[in-house]
């Protein structure tokens, strides 16, 4: 086996070491048996959405088929799945390529740049795969069936799908190691890195900003009939943002007919047109990129434990010191500030940019939807509660919150501060994390749907408590089985198993919390009693998993081996 083989082959074990998951290993050693009911109570409310997307796709298709413009449905899927790559690939990359710990051993080896970087690169394609999975597979399944596609149609579907993340990875991977030369120049490497990712991202929403503006602008009737005219319009109107959906889109809708052979070339060659721009840039710029990462300004272990013993010493009180304890692991660790917060703001952010608003009138859709929410005070507050929710605990603060500690978490296990206070300090800085996307999703529906203040006050009275229960679920769950070794720092949430466990559990209860609206809705509660109900039992809930909490941090606090 060449270096190369030899190494990627290691690099997938290393990332996908998953035998906590094998049903032999749970049963014979009779541990994380608790995986099981919370994989099932993912499986409830996980399956039901799979199976309403898929309805969805046919009912775009069939509403699309009689204008002939059914390949916009791949095309919306192929663009999700790439958009949602390059907005988190890039502080992936980042992190895979310049904050794994394995670097300090791979840099003496008989390897060359380009040979560490493609190894890197091919874990972060695999997991690419399978976090677009779940967007981008459905799409093509659904097209496929409800086609009737051929052999030809499955063989470049499936080639398509490979190439998915290659495009949008290879961009960010060019952009990361050029940034990553530059910061290096500096001292203050941390808050460069942290603020060159903003900067780019920023950049690239302004930019998706400007062109939906241009769009819009320019989007009226004779557009309309001439969009309609082409068998492609559609398809050319939804990808004019990432031209690769567009390409794949005309590859897989009309095979050997124009203009499928072009855009299967031309989705080829950009894909390894960047790839070979990667190794060009591994060639010159990597190794350049890491001196002096290793470098530190101070001593971060004694500062992070010195920190939280003169706050506890000096009288202010533990779980104030917890919380500002992390804070700091999370400011100066530019990998879990970039995921924490910047998972916080994306959706909203995103909501915002797909509805395409135009110059503070708001879209048509938009406008409907408005109107629609407007006239159903119920249906307005609790899907925005819904919303916020969602946004507030998706970013996978507090289900990471113990694995972040990593080797120093035995700090934790021996200061004089009881374990239920501790996870109050924790949970204090999830939350603080979760308020980012609350109040980011706030701004979000005043702004596109221009609810009433009043619906959109109760709805986030709501969404408090809610988020209030997912957070502590997700802290039991990490505190569970903390993942306290490894290599990437990347790894300690996006990697983290937890993370998905979390949103597995998350799914449940919030499927849970809709069924439990559709049992009282038929009941026959109106919406003030409905919504106080609502309101009641998550406030109860939430309390308490914050008891739960507190007694499950005391029993298991101290069994943990660090």
């Amino acid at each position: 086996m060449s270096k190369l083989g030899a190494l990627v082959r290691t690099s997938l074990r290393v990332n996908f070491g998953l035998s906590v998951l094998r049903p032999r290993e749970i049963l014979k050693k009779k541990k994380d048996l608790w995986l099981i009911p919370l994989v099932g109570l993912g499986l409830v409310g996980l399956v039901p959405l799979l199976v309403y997307y898929f309805k969805g796709l046919r009912w775009v298709y069939n509403l699309l088929a009689p204008m002939g413009q059914q390949p916009a449905v791949l095309t919306f899927g192929l663009l999700a799945g790439q958009f949602l790559i390059l907005v988190f690939g890039f502080y992936y990359v980042i992190s895979a390529f310049y904050f794994s710990r394995d670097i300090d051993l791979l840099v003496p080896l008989p390897l060359t740049p380009t040979q560490v970087l493609l190894s890197k690169f091919t874990v972060i394609l695999v997991n690419e795969w399978m976090t677009a999975a779940p967007l981008v597979l459905p799409v093509l399944i659904q097209f496929g069936l409800l086609s009737k596609a051929g052999p030809r149609y499955w063989i470049e579907a499936a080639l398509a799908y490979l190439l998915l993340p290659v495009i949008p990875l290879g961009i960010v991977a060019i952009l990361a190691v050029v940034l990553m030369r530059t910061v290096n120049l500096g001292r203050r490497k941390d808050f460069l890195i942290v603020a060159g990712s903003l900067i780019l991202m920023a950049s690239a929403f302004a930019g998706q900003f400007a062109l939906n503006r241009s769009m819009n602008g320019s989007f009226d009737q004779s557009a309309v009939v001439g969009l309609l005219a082409s068998p492609d319009g559609l398809v050319q109107k939804i990808g004019a943002r990432f031209p690769p959906s567009v390409w794949a889109s005309r590859a897989l809708a009309f095979g050997f007919r124009a203009p499928g052979p072009a855009g299967l070339l031309l989705y080829l060659g950009a894909s390894l047109g960047l790839f070979a721009l990667i190794l060009a840039a591994a060639r010159r710029f990597f190794y350049r990129g890491l001196i002096g990462l290793s470098e530190r300004t101070g001593p971060r272990k004694a500062l992070a434990r010195g920190a939280l013993e003169r706050g506890i010493a000096g009288g202010a009180r533990p779980a104030r010191a917890v919380f500002l304890r992390e804070l700091r692991i999370m400011n100066r660790t530019p990998i879990f500030l970039l995921n924490g917060v910047l998972s916080a703001l994306l959706v909203p952010v995103i909501f915002v940019l797909m509805s395409k608003f135009d110059t503070g009138t708001g879209s048509d859709s938009a406008q409907i939807i408005g109107l629609l929410l407007s006239a159903k005070p119920a249906t307005a507050i609790l899907g925005s509660a819904l919303f916020m929710t969602v946004c507030a605990a998706i970013n996978g603060t507090a289900s990471s919150a113990f694995s972040r500690e990593g080797a120093q978490f035995w700090m934790s296990q021996v200061i004089p501060v009881a374990p239920r206070v501790q996870v109050r300090g924790k949970l204090l800085h999830a939350l603080a994390i979760a308020s980012i996307g609350l109040a980011a999703s706030v701004a979000a529906c005043l702004f596109v749907f221009r609810l009433r203040p009043l619906h959109l006050a109760v709805a986030a009275a709501l969404a408090v408590p809610a988020t209030s229960l997912l957070t502590s679920v997700g802290l039991m769950i990490d505190l569970a089985r903390p993942l306290l070794v490894w290599t990437n720092p990347q790894k300690a949430i996006k990697q983290n198993l937890n993370v998905l466990l979390a949103l597995f559990a998350d799914a449940g209860i919030l499927f849970g919390g809709f069924w439990l609206v559709k049992l009282l809705t038929g009941a026959g509660l109106r919406t003030r009693p409905l919504l106080l109900a609502i309101g009641a039992i998550f406030a109860v809930l939430g309390a308490a998993a914050y008891v739960l909490l507190g007694a499950f941090a005391e029993r298991r606090y101290r069994a943990i081996e660090s």
